[in-house]
């Protein structure tokens, strides 16, 4: 007789624990933290890949502000400006402004 074995638990962005490469956390920094707080408190990047992250983070969601304003909004757009506030919070916590100091449109232009 055999044992199913359980299936492995998946690792949540939140902890971390998939230990991303830097460029492949610049590529899509949602997709591996949960929340800006876990950019923080991640020990595989220093300050500055940090601040780089959030700010790489700040870009994603002013193009999918962008995009949901001209009827294309992708899943779970209405959570944005929640997203884009707490992004901003960690970039202040770690001393550093947005990418621009704040640009005047969305897409920094």
């Amino acid at each position: 007789m055999t044992v199913a074995k359980p299936a492995a638990a998946k690792p949540t962005a939140t902890s971390c624990s998939d230990h991303p490469t830097f460029a492949e956390a610049m590529a899509d920094v949602g997709r591996h933290f949960e929340r800006p707080e876990a950019v923080l408190l991640s020990r595989d990047f220093d300050r500055a890949q940090k601040v780089a992250l959030l700010r790489q983070w700040d870009t994603d969601l002013r193009l999918l502000m962008v995009a949901a304003e001209e009827n294309m909004p992708p899943e779970g757009t209405d959570r944005t400006g929640d997203q884009m506030r707490l992004v901003h919070a960690a970039l202040e916590t770690l001393g550093a402004a947005p990418a621009e100091d704040g640009p005047p449109t969305k897409t920094g232009g």
